[in-house]
């Protein structure tokens, strides 16, 4: 039997291995089914706190056409597994997955020893394929950079956000400034940063003042219009006075397991695949892959000092 496209086996497959576990269907249950190869299985992290929704359809449908496109390529079945985090950074050691799709946080939360090669970062349709985010505050504060912040309400993106959390407290790390010198919340948890769902929630906290300042996402901060009415998030009310390290959004990374056959072949198709099967990228809403500068990869790994210092205590 050839592999052609997993259609409705394969949504099953992805379903039955976030309910069951990755690695209790996914994969081995397409063997199953009568396939000549073994698959080629990728992991795709899911959101820790998902609804039953998200369970059940994401993020397996947007990666459908690549995979698809993928498994032509290689004349090989390729596997998509949402999964947790856990189940990636297992699967990426043990060799179950090929590759996993990471954020900057995962992928330095890896052990050393099961750190493979990253194959290729995502592009986005501006031709960027790392972004850094942006320390603002009101227009009007005196605050002039990041090591004015002791004893300051900062508000931050979601936790483990590689950008807003994650290399904002590297920032600070740098300016001498650590999560115990930040004025803290006391609820939910005592001690804790101020967590934002979104970027429009930080800018506006800083502008009505609750917030000393925040990090945001430059892309979010470029999107502000220049003047706005009323207390609307705007550039013209707010002050850029820091910028974080630029961190791509995922990493496409091997297990250490892999050959260097396979791994060149993946690679070399994601590097072409924005050229030869635009389409596919669509669904993903990016314009392509890209190999990153070492420079990159090891920033990305040096977050998992801010997570040290992120917890609450």
């Amino acid at each position: 039997m050839r592999w052609i496209a997993l259609g409705p086996v394969g949504i099953l497959a992805a379903a039955l291995s976030v309910l069951g576990g990755c690695q209790t269907a996914g994969s081995f249950f397409l063997s199953f089914v009568g396939l000549e190869k073994k698959p080629l299985a990728v992991a795709v992290v899911m959101d820790p706190k998902p609804t039953a929704a998200v369970i059940a359809l994401s993020p397996f449908p947007r990666y459908l056409a690549l995979q698809n496109t993928l498994s032509k390529q290689l004349v090989r079945p390729v596997a998509v597994d949402p999964c947790f985090e856990f189940q990636a950074a297992q699967g990426l050691s043990n060799g179950w997955y090929a590759v996993a799709v990471l954020t900057p946080g995962e992928f330095a939360r890896l052990p050393a020893k099961d750190v493979g090669r990253v194959l290729a970062v995502p592009v986005d349709r501006e031709g960027r394929s790392a972004q850094t985010a942006v320390l603002i505050v009101p227009a009007s504060s005196k605050l002039q950079g990041a090591p004015d912040l002791r004893g300051k309400v900062v508000a931050f993106g979601p936790e483990n956000d590689g950008r807003t959390h994650l290399a904002a407290l590297q920032l600070l790390h740098a300016a001498g400034v650590e999560k115990t010198d930040l004025s803290l919340e006391v609820l939910p948890i005592p001690g804790g940063l101020r967590h934002m769902p979104d970027m429009r929630s930080i800018a506006q906290a800083v502008i009505n003042g609750s917030a000393a300042a925040g990090f945001i996402d430059a892309g979010a901060w470029e999107a502000l219009p220049e003047h706005s009415a009323g207390d609307e998030p705007a550039r013209d009310k707010l002050r850029v006075i820091g910028r974080t390290a630029a961190l791509p959004d995922r990493l496409l990374v091997a297990s250490p397991r892999l050959d260097d056959a396979t791994a060149d072949a993946v690679r070399k198709f994601l590097l072409s695949v924005a050229k030869e099967h635009p389409d596919v990228l669509v669904p993903l809403e990016i314009g392509g892959y890209e190999v990153p500068g070492d420079d990159v990869v090891s920033t990305c790994r040096r977050l998992a000092v801010g997570q040290a210092t992120s917890q609450p205590g």
